[in-house]
């Protein structure tokens, strides 16, 4: 899938990098390159769902850039 939104970092359960779509949904990236993570950047990227069993983050819904 494409998804496009804007990167920005969530303080919840220590922090994590997040991306808010354009149409609202929340994405969790296992993955977010070094080069994506800067607050407020603008961002297109094709990901998939990750396949996570368990995660302390109770936010978004986990993706795997590709």
């Amino acid at each position: 899938m494409i998804i496009t939104g804007t990167v920005t970092r969530k303080s919840i359960a220590g922090g994590f990098w997040a991306i808010i779509g354009d149409d609202g949904q929340q994405w969790r990236p296992t993955n977010l390159p070094k080069s994506l993570q800067k607050d407020g950047k603008i961002v297109t990227v094709n990901a998939r769902l990750a396949e996570e069993d368990m995660s302390i983050f109770m936010w978004g819904t986990a993706i795997e850039i590709i």
